[in-house]
Order: structure tokens, then C-alpha cells, then sequence
């Protein structure tokens, strides 16, 4: 149990007793343990927004009721909310693809400061601690050589079958055999996933320099010096997402959205409306692009877009909806690294299974 769960109550309830922190927070816990990619668009946005999510909340509490039968039934909405947070953090506390979708996805739905209001800041510290540790471990550094200690265990079990053979006795010399077998499948394993590993990561390394350095966009078919970054901040992000080989992404790449911006021309204002940005977005991409949004205010940008696509308005009314103030300017490069964090989010959506 997180030591500040008694201080994240003060939302809803000032002074909760001491001995039901510990059944709630192991109910909170129990709930997260299957969840969907449905549950986790859920279960961030009741994190985030009061009043979110009505039907999941009704769901989540008969559930909780039931794990913890001196849970409130009703009238319980913010208490909801903490236990929601609850079961955010513990699926935080170890690396699987349902971690990695509920710590992008709070990183995404960040956008524009103060749009959302969590219960507590402990959770969101402890996603942007997730994403920087987890995308550093599963990006290895580079192997150098064969695992030493499967060569060594090799070894041994080599020399106990040579010891065995001059015998002639069909179960000693199996006896001897099936070890060495056995180590040899292991650090055949070892060496394919290490090697696996290596690879995925150079793939990555290598595609985002030629991105870089080629000074080009592929989706809009056009030299970056050509376009202003108006009108590419959000197809870059969409290519840098294409070649983002393992999730987390490297913290890097937001810098390198940066740095490929940077090589176009300079937008005519530092800062704009969401309504001018989305209309600077080049029509042929936008056609192209397969946009989808995985919560319309867990993505904001993503929902904006897929909207303009579909023909749909998107005025000070639907911003509103989104919890943006209508006034609210972006530049480019805030904009396609915002609108990258929420493609990283819903690729990681995709791999919950």
C-alpha cells in the first residue's frame, strides 16, 4: 500500500479509518489484475476527470463492494476516484504492456496544463518514473560476446557426458547427455533473445538517424526546408511513431521531433489556436492518415484530427467537450510532440491482448 493512500482520502473522505486502508487498497488491486484496453481508457480518464466514465464507475464499484463489502455503495463518486488511482499504481509497480498503456496514457492526457485533475500527484510522478525506467531496460546495451556463463556451464556439462561415454552404459551416458541438452537449449534461448533485443534496438537507432539526417518527410513527400513546421509538426509526429520499435519510446525522441522541426521553415506565428493548427495540416495526409483516437479526452489532438476527417466540427463547443479552453494557443513543436505521446499511447492500447 502506497504510505500516502490515508492522504489521498482527503478528496472525499477527511479522516478515513485506518484499518479499511489496507482491504481497499488490496481491492483496488484485485480489480486491476485482468484489465482491457477498454478498462485502462476507463479507469485513466476516472483518474483524471470527475465525473467521468458513469457506466465503468457503476461496474467498478459493485466490483470493489464485492472484493470489500464495507466499501460504500453509494454516493461514492471521488472515493471511486481514489480507489481508481489505486489500481492504477499497482499495475505501475511491475512492467507489463497494461503498464505501459496506463503510464502513456497519463502522460498523453497531460495536455494543456491544468486540463486534468487527479486525486493525487503521486501517481502521475510514479508514471514518468515507469516510462523512464522502462524504456531504458528494455533497450539493452549492445552485446559484445557470448554469455560467459552459459559457456561455462557448457563446459561442465561437456566434460561429465566425456566422463561417461568410456562407461558404454546407455543410462549413464543419457544421464550425462540430458544436462548438456538442457544448457545448451538455455543459452541458445539466451543468446536468440539477447540478440533479438540488440537488434530491435539498432533497428530503432538506425531508422530515426536516416529520418533525421535525410532532412525529408516521407509522408508528405516533400524536403523538410520546403515546409513550415506548422504544417508538419503533426505529420512528423505520425513518422516518428512509425519507427518507434519498442514501448515505451525512448525519452530521446521527443528531441529529435524537435530537431527534425527545426529544418523547416519557420511557422509565420510561434503559437496558435488548435482550430489553426489542425487547419494548417497538409488535406492529402489527412486523407491518408489512419486516425483513430483512443479516448477523445485522453487524446485530445488525435480526437481533434480524426474529427476534421470525418467532417465533423470541431469548434469552441467540441473543445470544451475536451476540456480545452477555446483560447488555448500551441506551437508546433509542443503540438507534435503532444500529438506523438498520444499515438504512443494508443499503439500500446493495441498490445494489451
Amino acid at each position: 500500500m502506497h504510505p500516502n493512500f490515508f492522504h489521498w482520502h482527503g478528496r472525499a473522505q477527511l479522516k478515513p479509518e485506518v484499518p479499511i486502508l489496507e482491504p481497499r487498497w488490496n481491492a483496488s488491486a484485485k480489480f486491476a489484475e485482468n484489465l482491457s484496453a477498454a478498462d485502462v481508457r476507463s479507469l485513466l480518464a476516472l483518474v483524471l476527470f470527475p465525473g467521468a466514465e458513469p457506466e465503468f464507475a457503476k461496474r467498478f464499484s459493485e466490483a470493489l463492494v464485492k472484493l470489500e463489502p464495507t466499501f460504500p455503495p453509494d454516493g461514492n463518486a471521488e472515493i471511486l476516484r481514489v480507489m481508481a488511482t489505486a489500481s492504477v499504481y499497482t499495475r505501475l509497480e511491475s512492467s507489463t504492456n497494461i503498464a505501459n498503456a496506463l503510464a502513456l496514457g497519463l502522460q498523453a492526457a497531460a495536455f494543456p496544463q491544468g486540463r486534468i485533475e487527479p486525486v493525487c500527484q503521486d501517481v502521475m510522478t510514479r508514471a514518468a518514473e515507469y516510462l523512464t525506467a522502462e524504456s531504458e531496460r528494455i533497450r539493452p546495451n549492445i552485446p559484445t560476446g557470448e554469455p560467459v556463463e552459459a559457456e561455462q556451464q557448457i563446459e561442465v556439462q561437456l566434460a561429465n557426458l566425456k566422463q561417461a561415454i568410456p562407461s558404454n552404459n546407455v543410462q549413464t551416458i543419457g544421464k550425462a547427455f540430458e544436462p548438456l541438452c538442457i544448457v545448451l537449449l538455455a543459452a541458445t534461448k539466451e543468446s536468440r533473445e539477447e540478440f533479438g533485443r540488440a537488434m530491435r534496438r539498432l533497428a530503432e537507432e538506425s531508422q530515426f538517424l536516416w529520418w533525421l539526417i535525410g532532412r525529408r518527410s516521407p509522408a508528405l513527400n516533400a524536403r523538410r526546408e520546403s515546409l513550415t513546421a506548422d504544417v508538419y509538426a503533426l505529420p512528423a509526429a505520425a513518422e516518428a511513431a512509425e519507427r518507434v520499435a519498442l514501448l515505451p519510446p525512448a525519452a530521446s525522441i521527443e528531441s529529435l521531433l524537435d530537431e527534425a522541426l527545426a529544418q523547416c521553415i519557420q511557422a509565420k506565428h510561434p503559437t496558435m489556436s488548435f482550430e489553426d493548427l489542425v487547419d494548417a495540416v497538409d488535406a492529402g495526409w489527412m486523407k491518408r492518415a489512419g486516425l483513430a483516437a483512443a479516448s477523445p479526452e485522453l487524446t485530445p489532438i488525435a480526437a481533434i484530427l480524426a474529427t476534421r476527417q470525418a467532417g465533423a466540427k470541431y469548434d469552441a463547443k467540441y473543445l470544451k467537450q475536451l476540456r480545452i479552453p477555446p483560447k488555448t494557443k500551441i506551437g508546433p513543436a509542443e503540438a507534435s510532440r503532444q500529438y506523438f505521446r498520444e499515438l504512443m499511447f494508443i499503439q500500446a492500447l493495441a498490445e494489451i491482448k
